[in-house]
């Protein structure tokens, strides 16, 4: 049997190297060490992000990209469990791959475990409209404006404005996307919540190359009707 992973392997390969070729076209070496030396500075100020396995998932309501609905997080619960994706932006191609990546396993997660899908993201509602369009993505995304709920899952930091520049350099427009002098961010992370609000399986890294897999969310979704959860490194 072909396992999720297959799939989402073979498109993050054939997306990184591109990724990674581009950007060495692109960059010197100075600022190639500003990217490094940022990547390791958010490392170190944030050596184990994001709320763990057993804690309680903090409730929020948030604008959804119409901009005038809302989503709330423990209304959403009471319909079955909630895969909650925290992503950086439209600009990030790993973002907009790991998007799709969760487009594509969600009537499996609907039918076979009754859960959906919610991301959140710190741009402007209309970026995500036609960045979710783009992309025939259809689960809902909210609109964390004030960073609050990246905060509340330890998730929040301010981009580094060197790598902010070097950013602007490869057309990654970041204030284009969140407004004008808003440079905060969330490490991207993914948080499987069951419907007690639960956290039962999570994956956070400040290296933004690294997601949670299919077959992981699949497995963090099996793990609430049993006594283990799990923790994706």
């Amino acid at each position: 049997m072909v396992k999720l992973n297959d799939s989402y392997d073979t498109k993050f390969s054939e997306m990184s190297e591109g990724m990674m070729t581009f950007v060495k076209e692109k960059l010197d070496d100075e600022q190639m060490g500003i990217m490094g030396e940022a990547a390791k500075k958010l490392k170190e100020s944030m050596p184990d992000p994001g709320i763990k396995v057993g804690m309680k998932a903090p409730d929020f309501t948030l604008k959804d990209i119409s901009g005038s609905t809302t989503i709330k997080l423990s209304e959403e619960l009471k319909n079955g469990p909630v895969v909650l994706a925290f992503y950086r932006g439209a600009w990030c191609p790993v973002c907009n791959m790991h998007l799709k990546a969760l487009q594509e396993i969600a009537p499996t997660l609907k039918s076979d475990h009754n859960a959906s899908i919610i991301a959140v993201t710190p741009q402007m509602p209309e970026v995500t409209k036609k960045q979710f369009e783009d992309n025939s993505v259809t689960y809902k995304a909210g609109f964390d404006s004030d960073d609050a709920v990246a905060k509340a899952y330890g998730l929040n930091f301010e981009l580094d404005p060197k790598l902010n520049v070097v950013y602007k350099g490869l057309g990654l427009d970041v204030e284009a996307c969140n407004g004008d002098g808003r440079l905060n961010l969330p490490v991207p992370a993914t948080f499987v919540i069951g419907k007690n609000g639960k956290i039962a399986a999570v994956q956070a890294d400040t290296d933004y190359m690294n997601r949670m897999k299919p077959d992981e969310i699949v497995a963090g979704l099996i793990s609430i009707n049993s006594s283990a959860s799990c923790v994706i490194s």
